[in-house]
């Protein structure tokens, strides 16, 4: 019998699903069509190849000729009677039609009527950012600027781990959920962890009020990811949650029952695998392959990024592709790195382009729901192609319907700093000449701050291509020109000087100086080389930013966008001559990455250790919450963000390495975790003035949610799992909720 969620407590359903994602060979082997050649196709061709890789893309005569020609070249052995019979099985089963297309996929349209319409209202969160344009925003003003010092923990939830100080366990591990909470749930995922084998990764069902479970669905695959997508159904098909797993697997869990839905793929899985990975690439890739951040929903449309990993060609594609939400069928997907025939394949010199799979969008895009564009950041490409590198570092506008291209604005020209553009957009109307405009914000790593129509692509805060230092290296990579916005000037670090070296504790200032003329460290300017034969380097920001995924919010009563940003430096000592400017690791070999070892990680170059301490040499602030002024087009106001609370009064104002995202809302309060000092904020929206604090088992590298209880009564909640690539060794398993007495 089906229980609704809209009601009444379900009691806690212990799910498991040992066989939703066995899509082994053996199983793809069984689905292929009857006919004359199926014995040899399967017999020679799944050697080296997982079979649904092969038959993913119809293609010509010419191609599959092309394409077992190659596979001879690389060592297949087959009989000629075999390869005559292969030949005639694929042209049979796996021929594209005239003009090279495929069998249509059926497209989604959104029209039918929803009986689970997506609940809407400041009592709600359904999607990851507050919603499709990822304002991180909310109407409430129960808690506001003037209360908010009175918030208490009202509840907390624990998914299984406890703590730890056994530090940050890689990416799968990381506990950065934002919740949805819809109708009177809150959806969250949870990981696994190689710290508790037995726990396995969940979709979790809570009672918003108390932190109760409602059901649990276990996964019998990691579930990667910052949180998770709401599909609200239709006439016909109850609401489902849409996640990403281990090894590129994109599922659907029915909100009604707590099961896998039923018709989505097979048992409620689809192989998103399939379809990016070339012959060559095969399996070979498929550890490091996963859907990254909540996707998309548009419509009756899942659309998803990719991320392929990070090592260099041959590797899969980081396409960006849109699923029918009812049956998980592929309906379009948009190549990041243009193939022949392509609007600006051009740009990509021979075959540099094949087998690449940067340029993916890693982090979460945005969707203009009433006008069916998609906005989608992209990351570095990847590769050592020596063009621009498009479409990396891009900000790509599609209709959301087909996945064409309608227009794009690359931000960084060929990046060999690994800065991408994990920001997610943020869709807001601001005034522009007195008028409203549809704009489109984004930053990046490298701290700079963009704003676009986003109908026409105009720039809406201007942006000039200006020269960018070189290096007198004969390996010299850096492009010669970036963009840069007109106003404002870049809203993280960008520089430092030898004065602003701290002075923290006893002895710091002069070893870090004396470290700084040793080395004859020169300081480069915003997009200079990371590295000299001549000299150390030092340069801002790092790989990890200036601001990052967690993003921002905006606030349409003040005009501010609001976000968080990281002030590192990266440190290079001195290298020999011809050893090249890059830093771009394109080589890293097939398979799973190493264990990550536990502990804190060990201090960088340019730090200053003592007292069991590793304090930057960096200037501080370390980390900052900036408010930007939309229309003036300037910084509103900067505060230090976080504390270094073992230097006790000398740390209250260092700031703090900081990873995850803030919310704005109408009441006035900005309220931010991110920091690795185990802190939840509230900070002031028009002054930056801190309000509240709450000390945490563990950071919150995550974003918070807010939204109004059935009690009547406001909750802020926010995850604190600890962990990532700045934090501390405390692990935590806590998502912790806050209300007013």
């Amino acid at each position: 019998m089906r229980r609704s969620l809209f009601g009444a407590m379900v009691s806690v359903l212990a799910i498991t699903a040992a066989n939703a994602l066995a899509q082994t060979g053996e199983d793809w082997i069984a689905r292929l069509p009857q006919g004359p050649g199926r014995a040899e196709f399967a017999a020679n061709c799944s050697k080296c190849h997982a079979i649904g890789t092969v038959t993913a893309k119809p293609k010509s005569a010419a191609d599959w000729d092309e394409t077992l020609s190659k596979m001879k070249k690389l060592g297949l052995i087959i009989a000629p009677g075999d390869e005559a019979a292969v030949r005639a099985y694929l042209l049979a089963h796996y021929r594209a039609k005239e003009g090279g297309a495929g069998a249509p996929m059926p497209v989604a349209t959104g029209e039918a009527k929803a009986l689970y319409p997506r609940p809407t209202g400041a009592n709600q969160w359904p999607a990851y950012g507050g919603g499709g344009g990822n304002g991180n925003f909310s109407p409430l003003s129960q808690i506001n600027a003037r209360n908010v010092g009175k918030l208490q923990p009202a509840w907390t939830f624990r998914y299984g781990t406890g703590p730890s100080k056994a530090g940050d366990q890689g990416l799968d591990s990381r506990f950065e959920v934002t919740p949805l909470l819809i109708g009177g749930v809150m959806y969250i995922s949870t990981p696994a962890t190689p710290l508790k084998p037995d726990l396995k990764a969940s979709i979790t069902a809570i009672r918003p009020e108390t932190g109760e479970v409602i059901w649990k669905y276990e996964s019998p695959k990691g579930i990667h990811g910052r949180g998770i997508a709401y599909w609200p159904g239709d006439a016909k098909t109850a609401p489902r949650l849409i996640f990403g797993t281990d090894e590129g697997y994109l599922m659907a869990v029915d909100v009604t029952t707590g099961q896998p839905a039923r018709g989505f793929g097979r048992g409620g899985v689809i192989d998103a695998y399939i379809g990016v990975a070339s012959e060559i690439v095969g399996e070979s890739r498929r550890s490091t392959f996963t859907i990254p951040n909540p996707v998309t929903i548009w419509r009756d449309l899942i659309i998803t990024g990719a991320r392929p990993g990070e090592g260099g060609p041959p590797q899969p594609r980081g396409d960006i592709r849109a699923f029918d939400a009812r049956t998980g069928r592929q309906v379009w997907a948009f190549h990041v790195i243009p193939e022949p025939g392509e609007a600006n394949h051009d740009t990509w010199v021979g075959d540099e382009w094949r087998d690449t799979s940067g340029a993916n969008v890693w982090s979460t895009m945005a969707i203009d729901e009433e006008r069916g564009i998609l906005y989608a950041p992209t990351g570095d490409a990847n590769s050592g192609a020596k063009g621009p590198q498009l479409y990396s570092d891009t900000l790509l506008a599609l209709d959301a319907a087909t996945g064409k291209l309608l227009w794009h604005h690359q931000l960084t020209h060929h990046d060999i700093w690994d800065w991408d553009s994990p920001t997610p957009p943020l869709l807001a109307d601001v005034t522009q000449g007195g008028k409203s405009v549809p704009a489109v914000m984004l930053t990046g790593k490298h701290g700079l701050f963009f704003m676009f129509d986003r109908v026409t692509g105009e720039p809406l805060n201007g942006f000039t291509e200006k020269p960018t230092p070189r290096a007198d290296e004969p390996t010299d990579e850096v492009w010669p020109t970036q963009p840069f916005p007109d106003a404002p000037g870049p809203i993280a670090r960008v520089k430092m000087t030898r004065d602003e070296i701290p002075d923290l504790l006893p002895g710091m200032k002069a070893s870090c100086t004396d470290f700084w003329d040793k080395n004859g460290i020169v300081v480069g300017d915003l997009y200079a080389p990371r590295q000299s034969s001549a000299h150390a380097t030092l340069t801002y920001p790092s790989p990890v930013g200036g601001p990052n995924w967690g993003g921002g919010s905006y606030s349409a009563q003040l005009g501010y966008y609001f976000v968080n940003v990281q002030n590192r430096p990266v440190y290079r000592p001195k290298v020999a001559a011809g050893s090249g400017v890059a830093m771009m690791n394109r080589n890293v070999p097939a398979g799973p990455p190493p264990p990550r070892p536990t502990g804190p990680r060990p201090p960088q170059g340019f730090t200053y250790s003592a007292n069991g301490m590793n304090l930057s040499c960096g200037a501080t602030p370390w980390g900052e919450l900036v408010a930007v002024d939309v229309a003036k087009r300037s910084v509103a106001w900067r505060v230090p963000l976080g504390i270094t609370e073992a230097l006790g009064k000398a740390g209250l104002n260092t700031g703090a390495p900081n990873i995850g995202g803030n919310i704005v809302t109408a009441g006035g309060v900005v309220f931010i975790g991110a920091t690795n000092d185990h802190r939840f904020r509230a900070f002031d929206a028009k002054t930056g003035k801190l309000l509240w604090q709450s000390v945490l088992e563990a950071s919150a590298h995550s974003t918070p949610i807010t939204y109004m209880g059935a009690d009547g009564k406001q909750y802020v909640v926010v995850a604190a799992g600890g962990g990532t690539a700045i934090g501390g060794p405390e692990m935590s398993d806590t998502l912790v909720a806050y209300r007013l007495p």
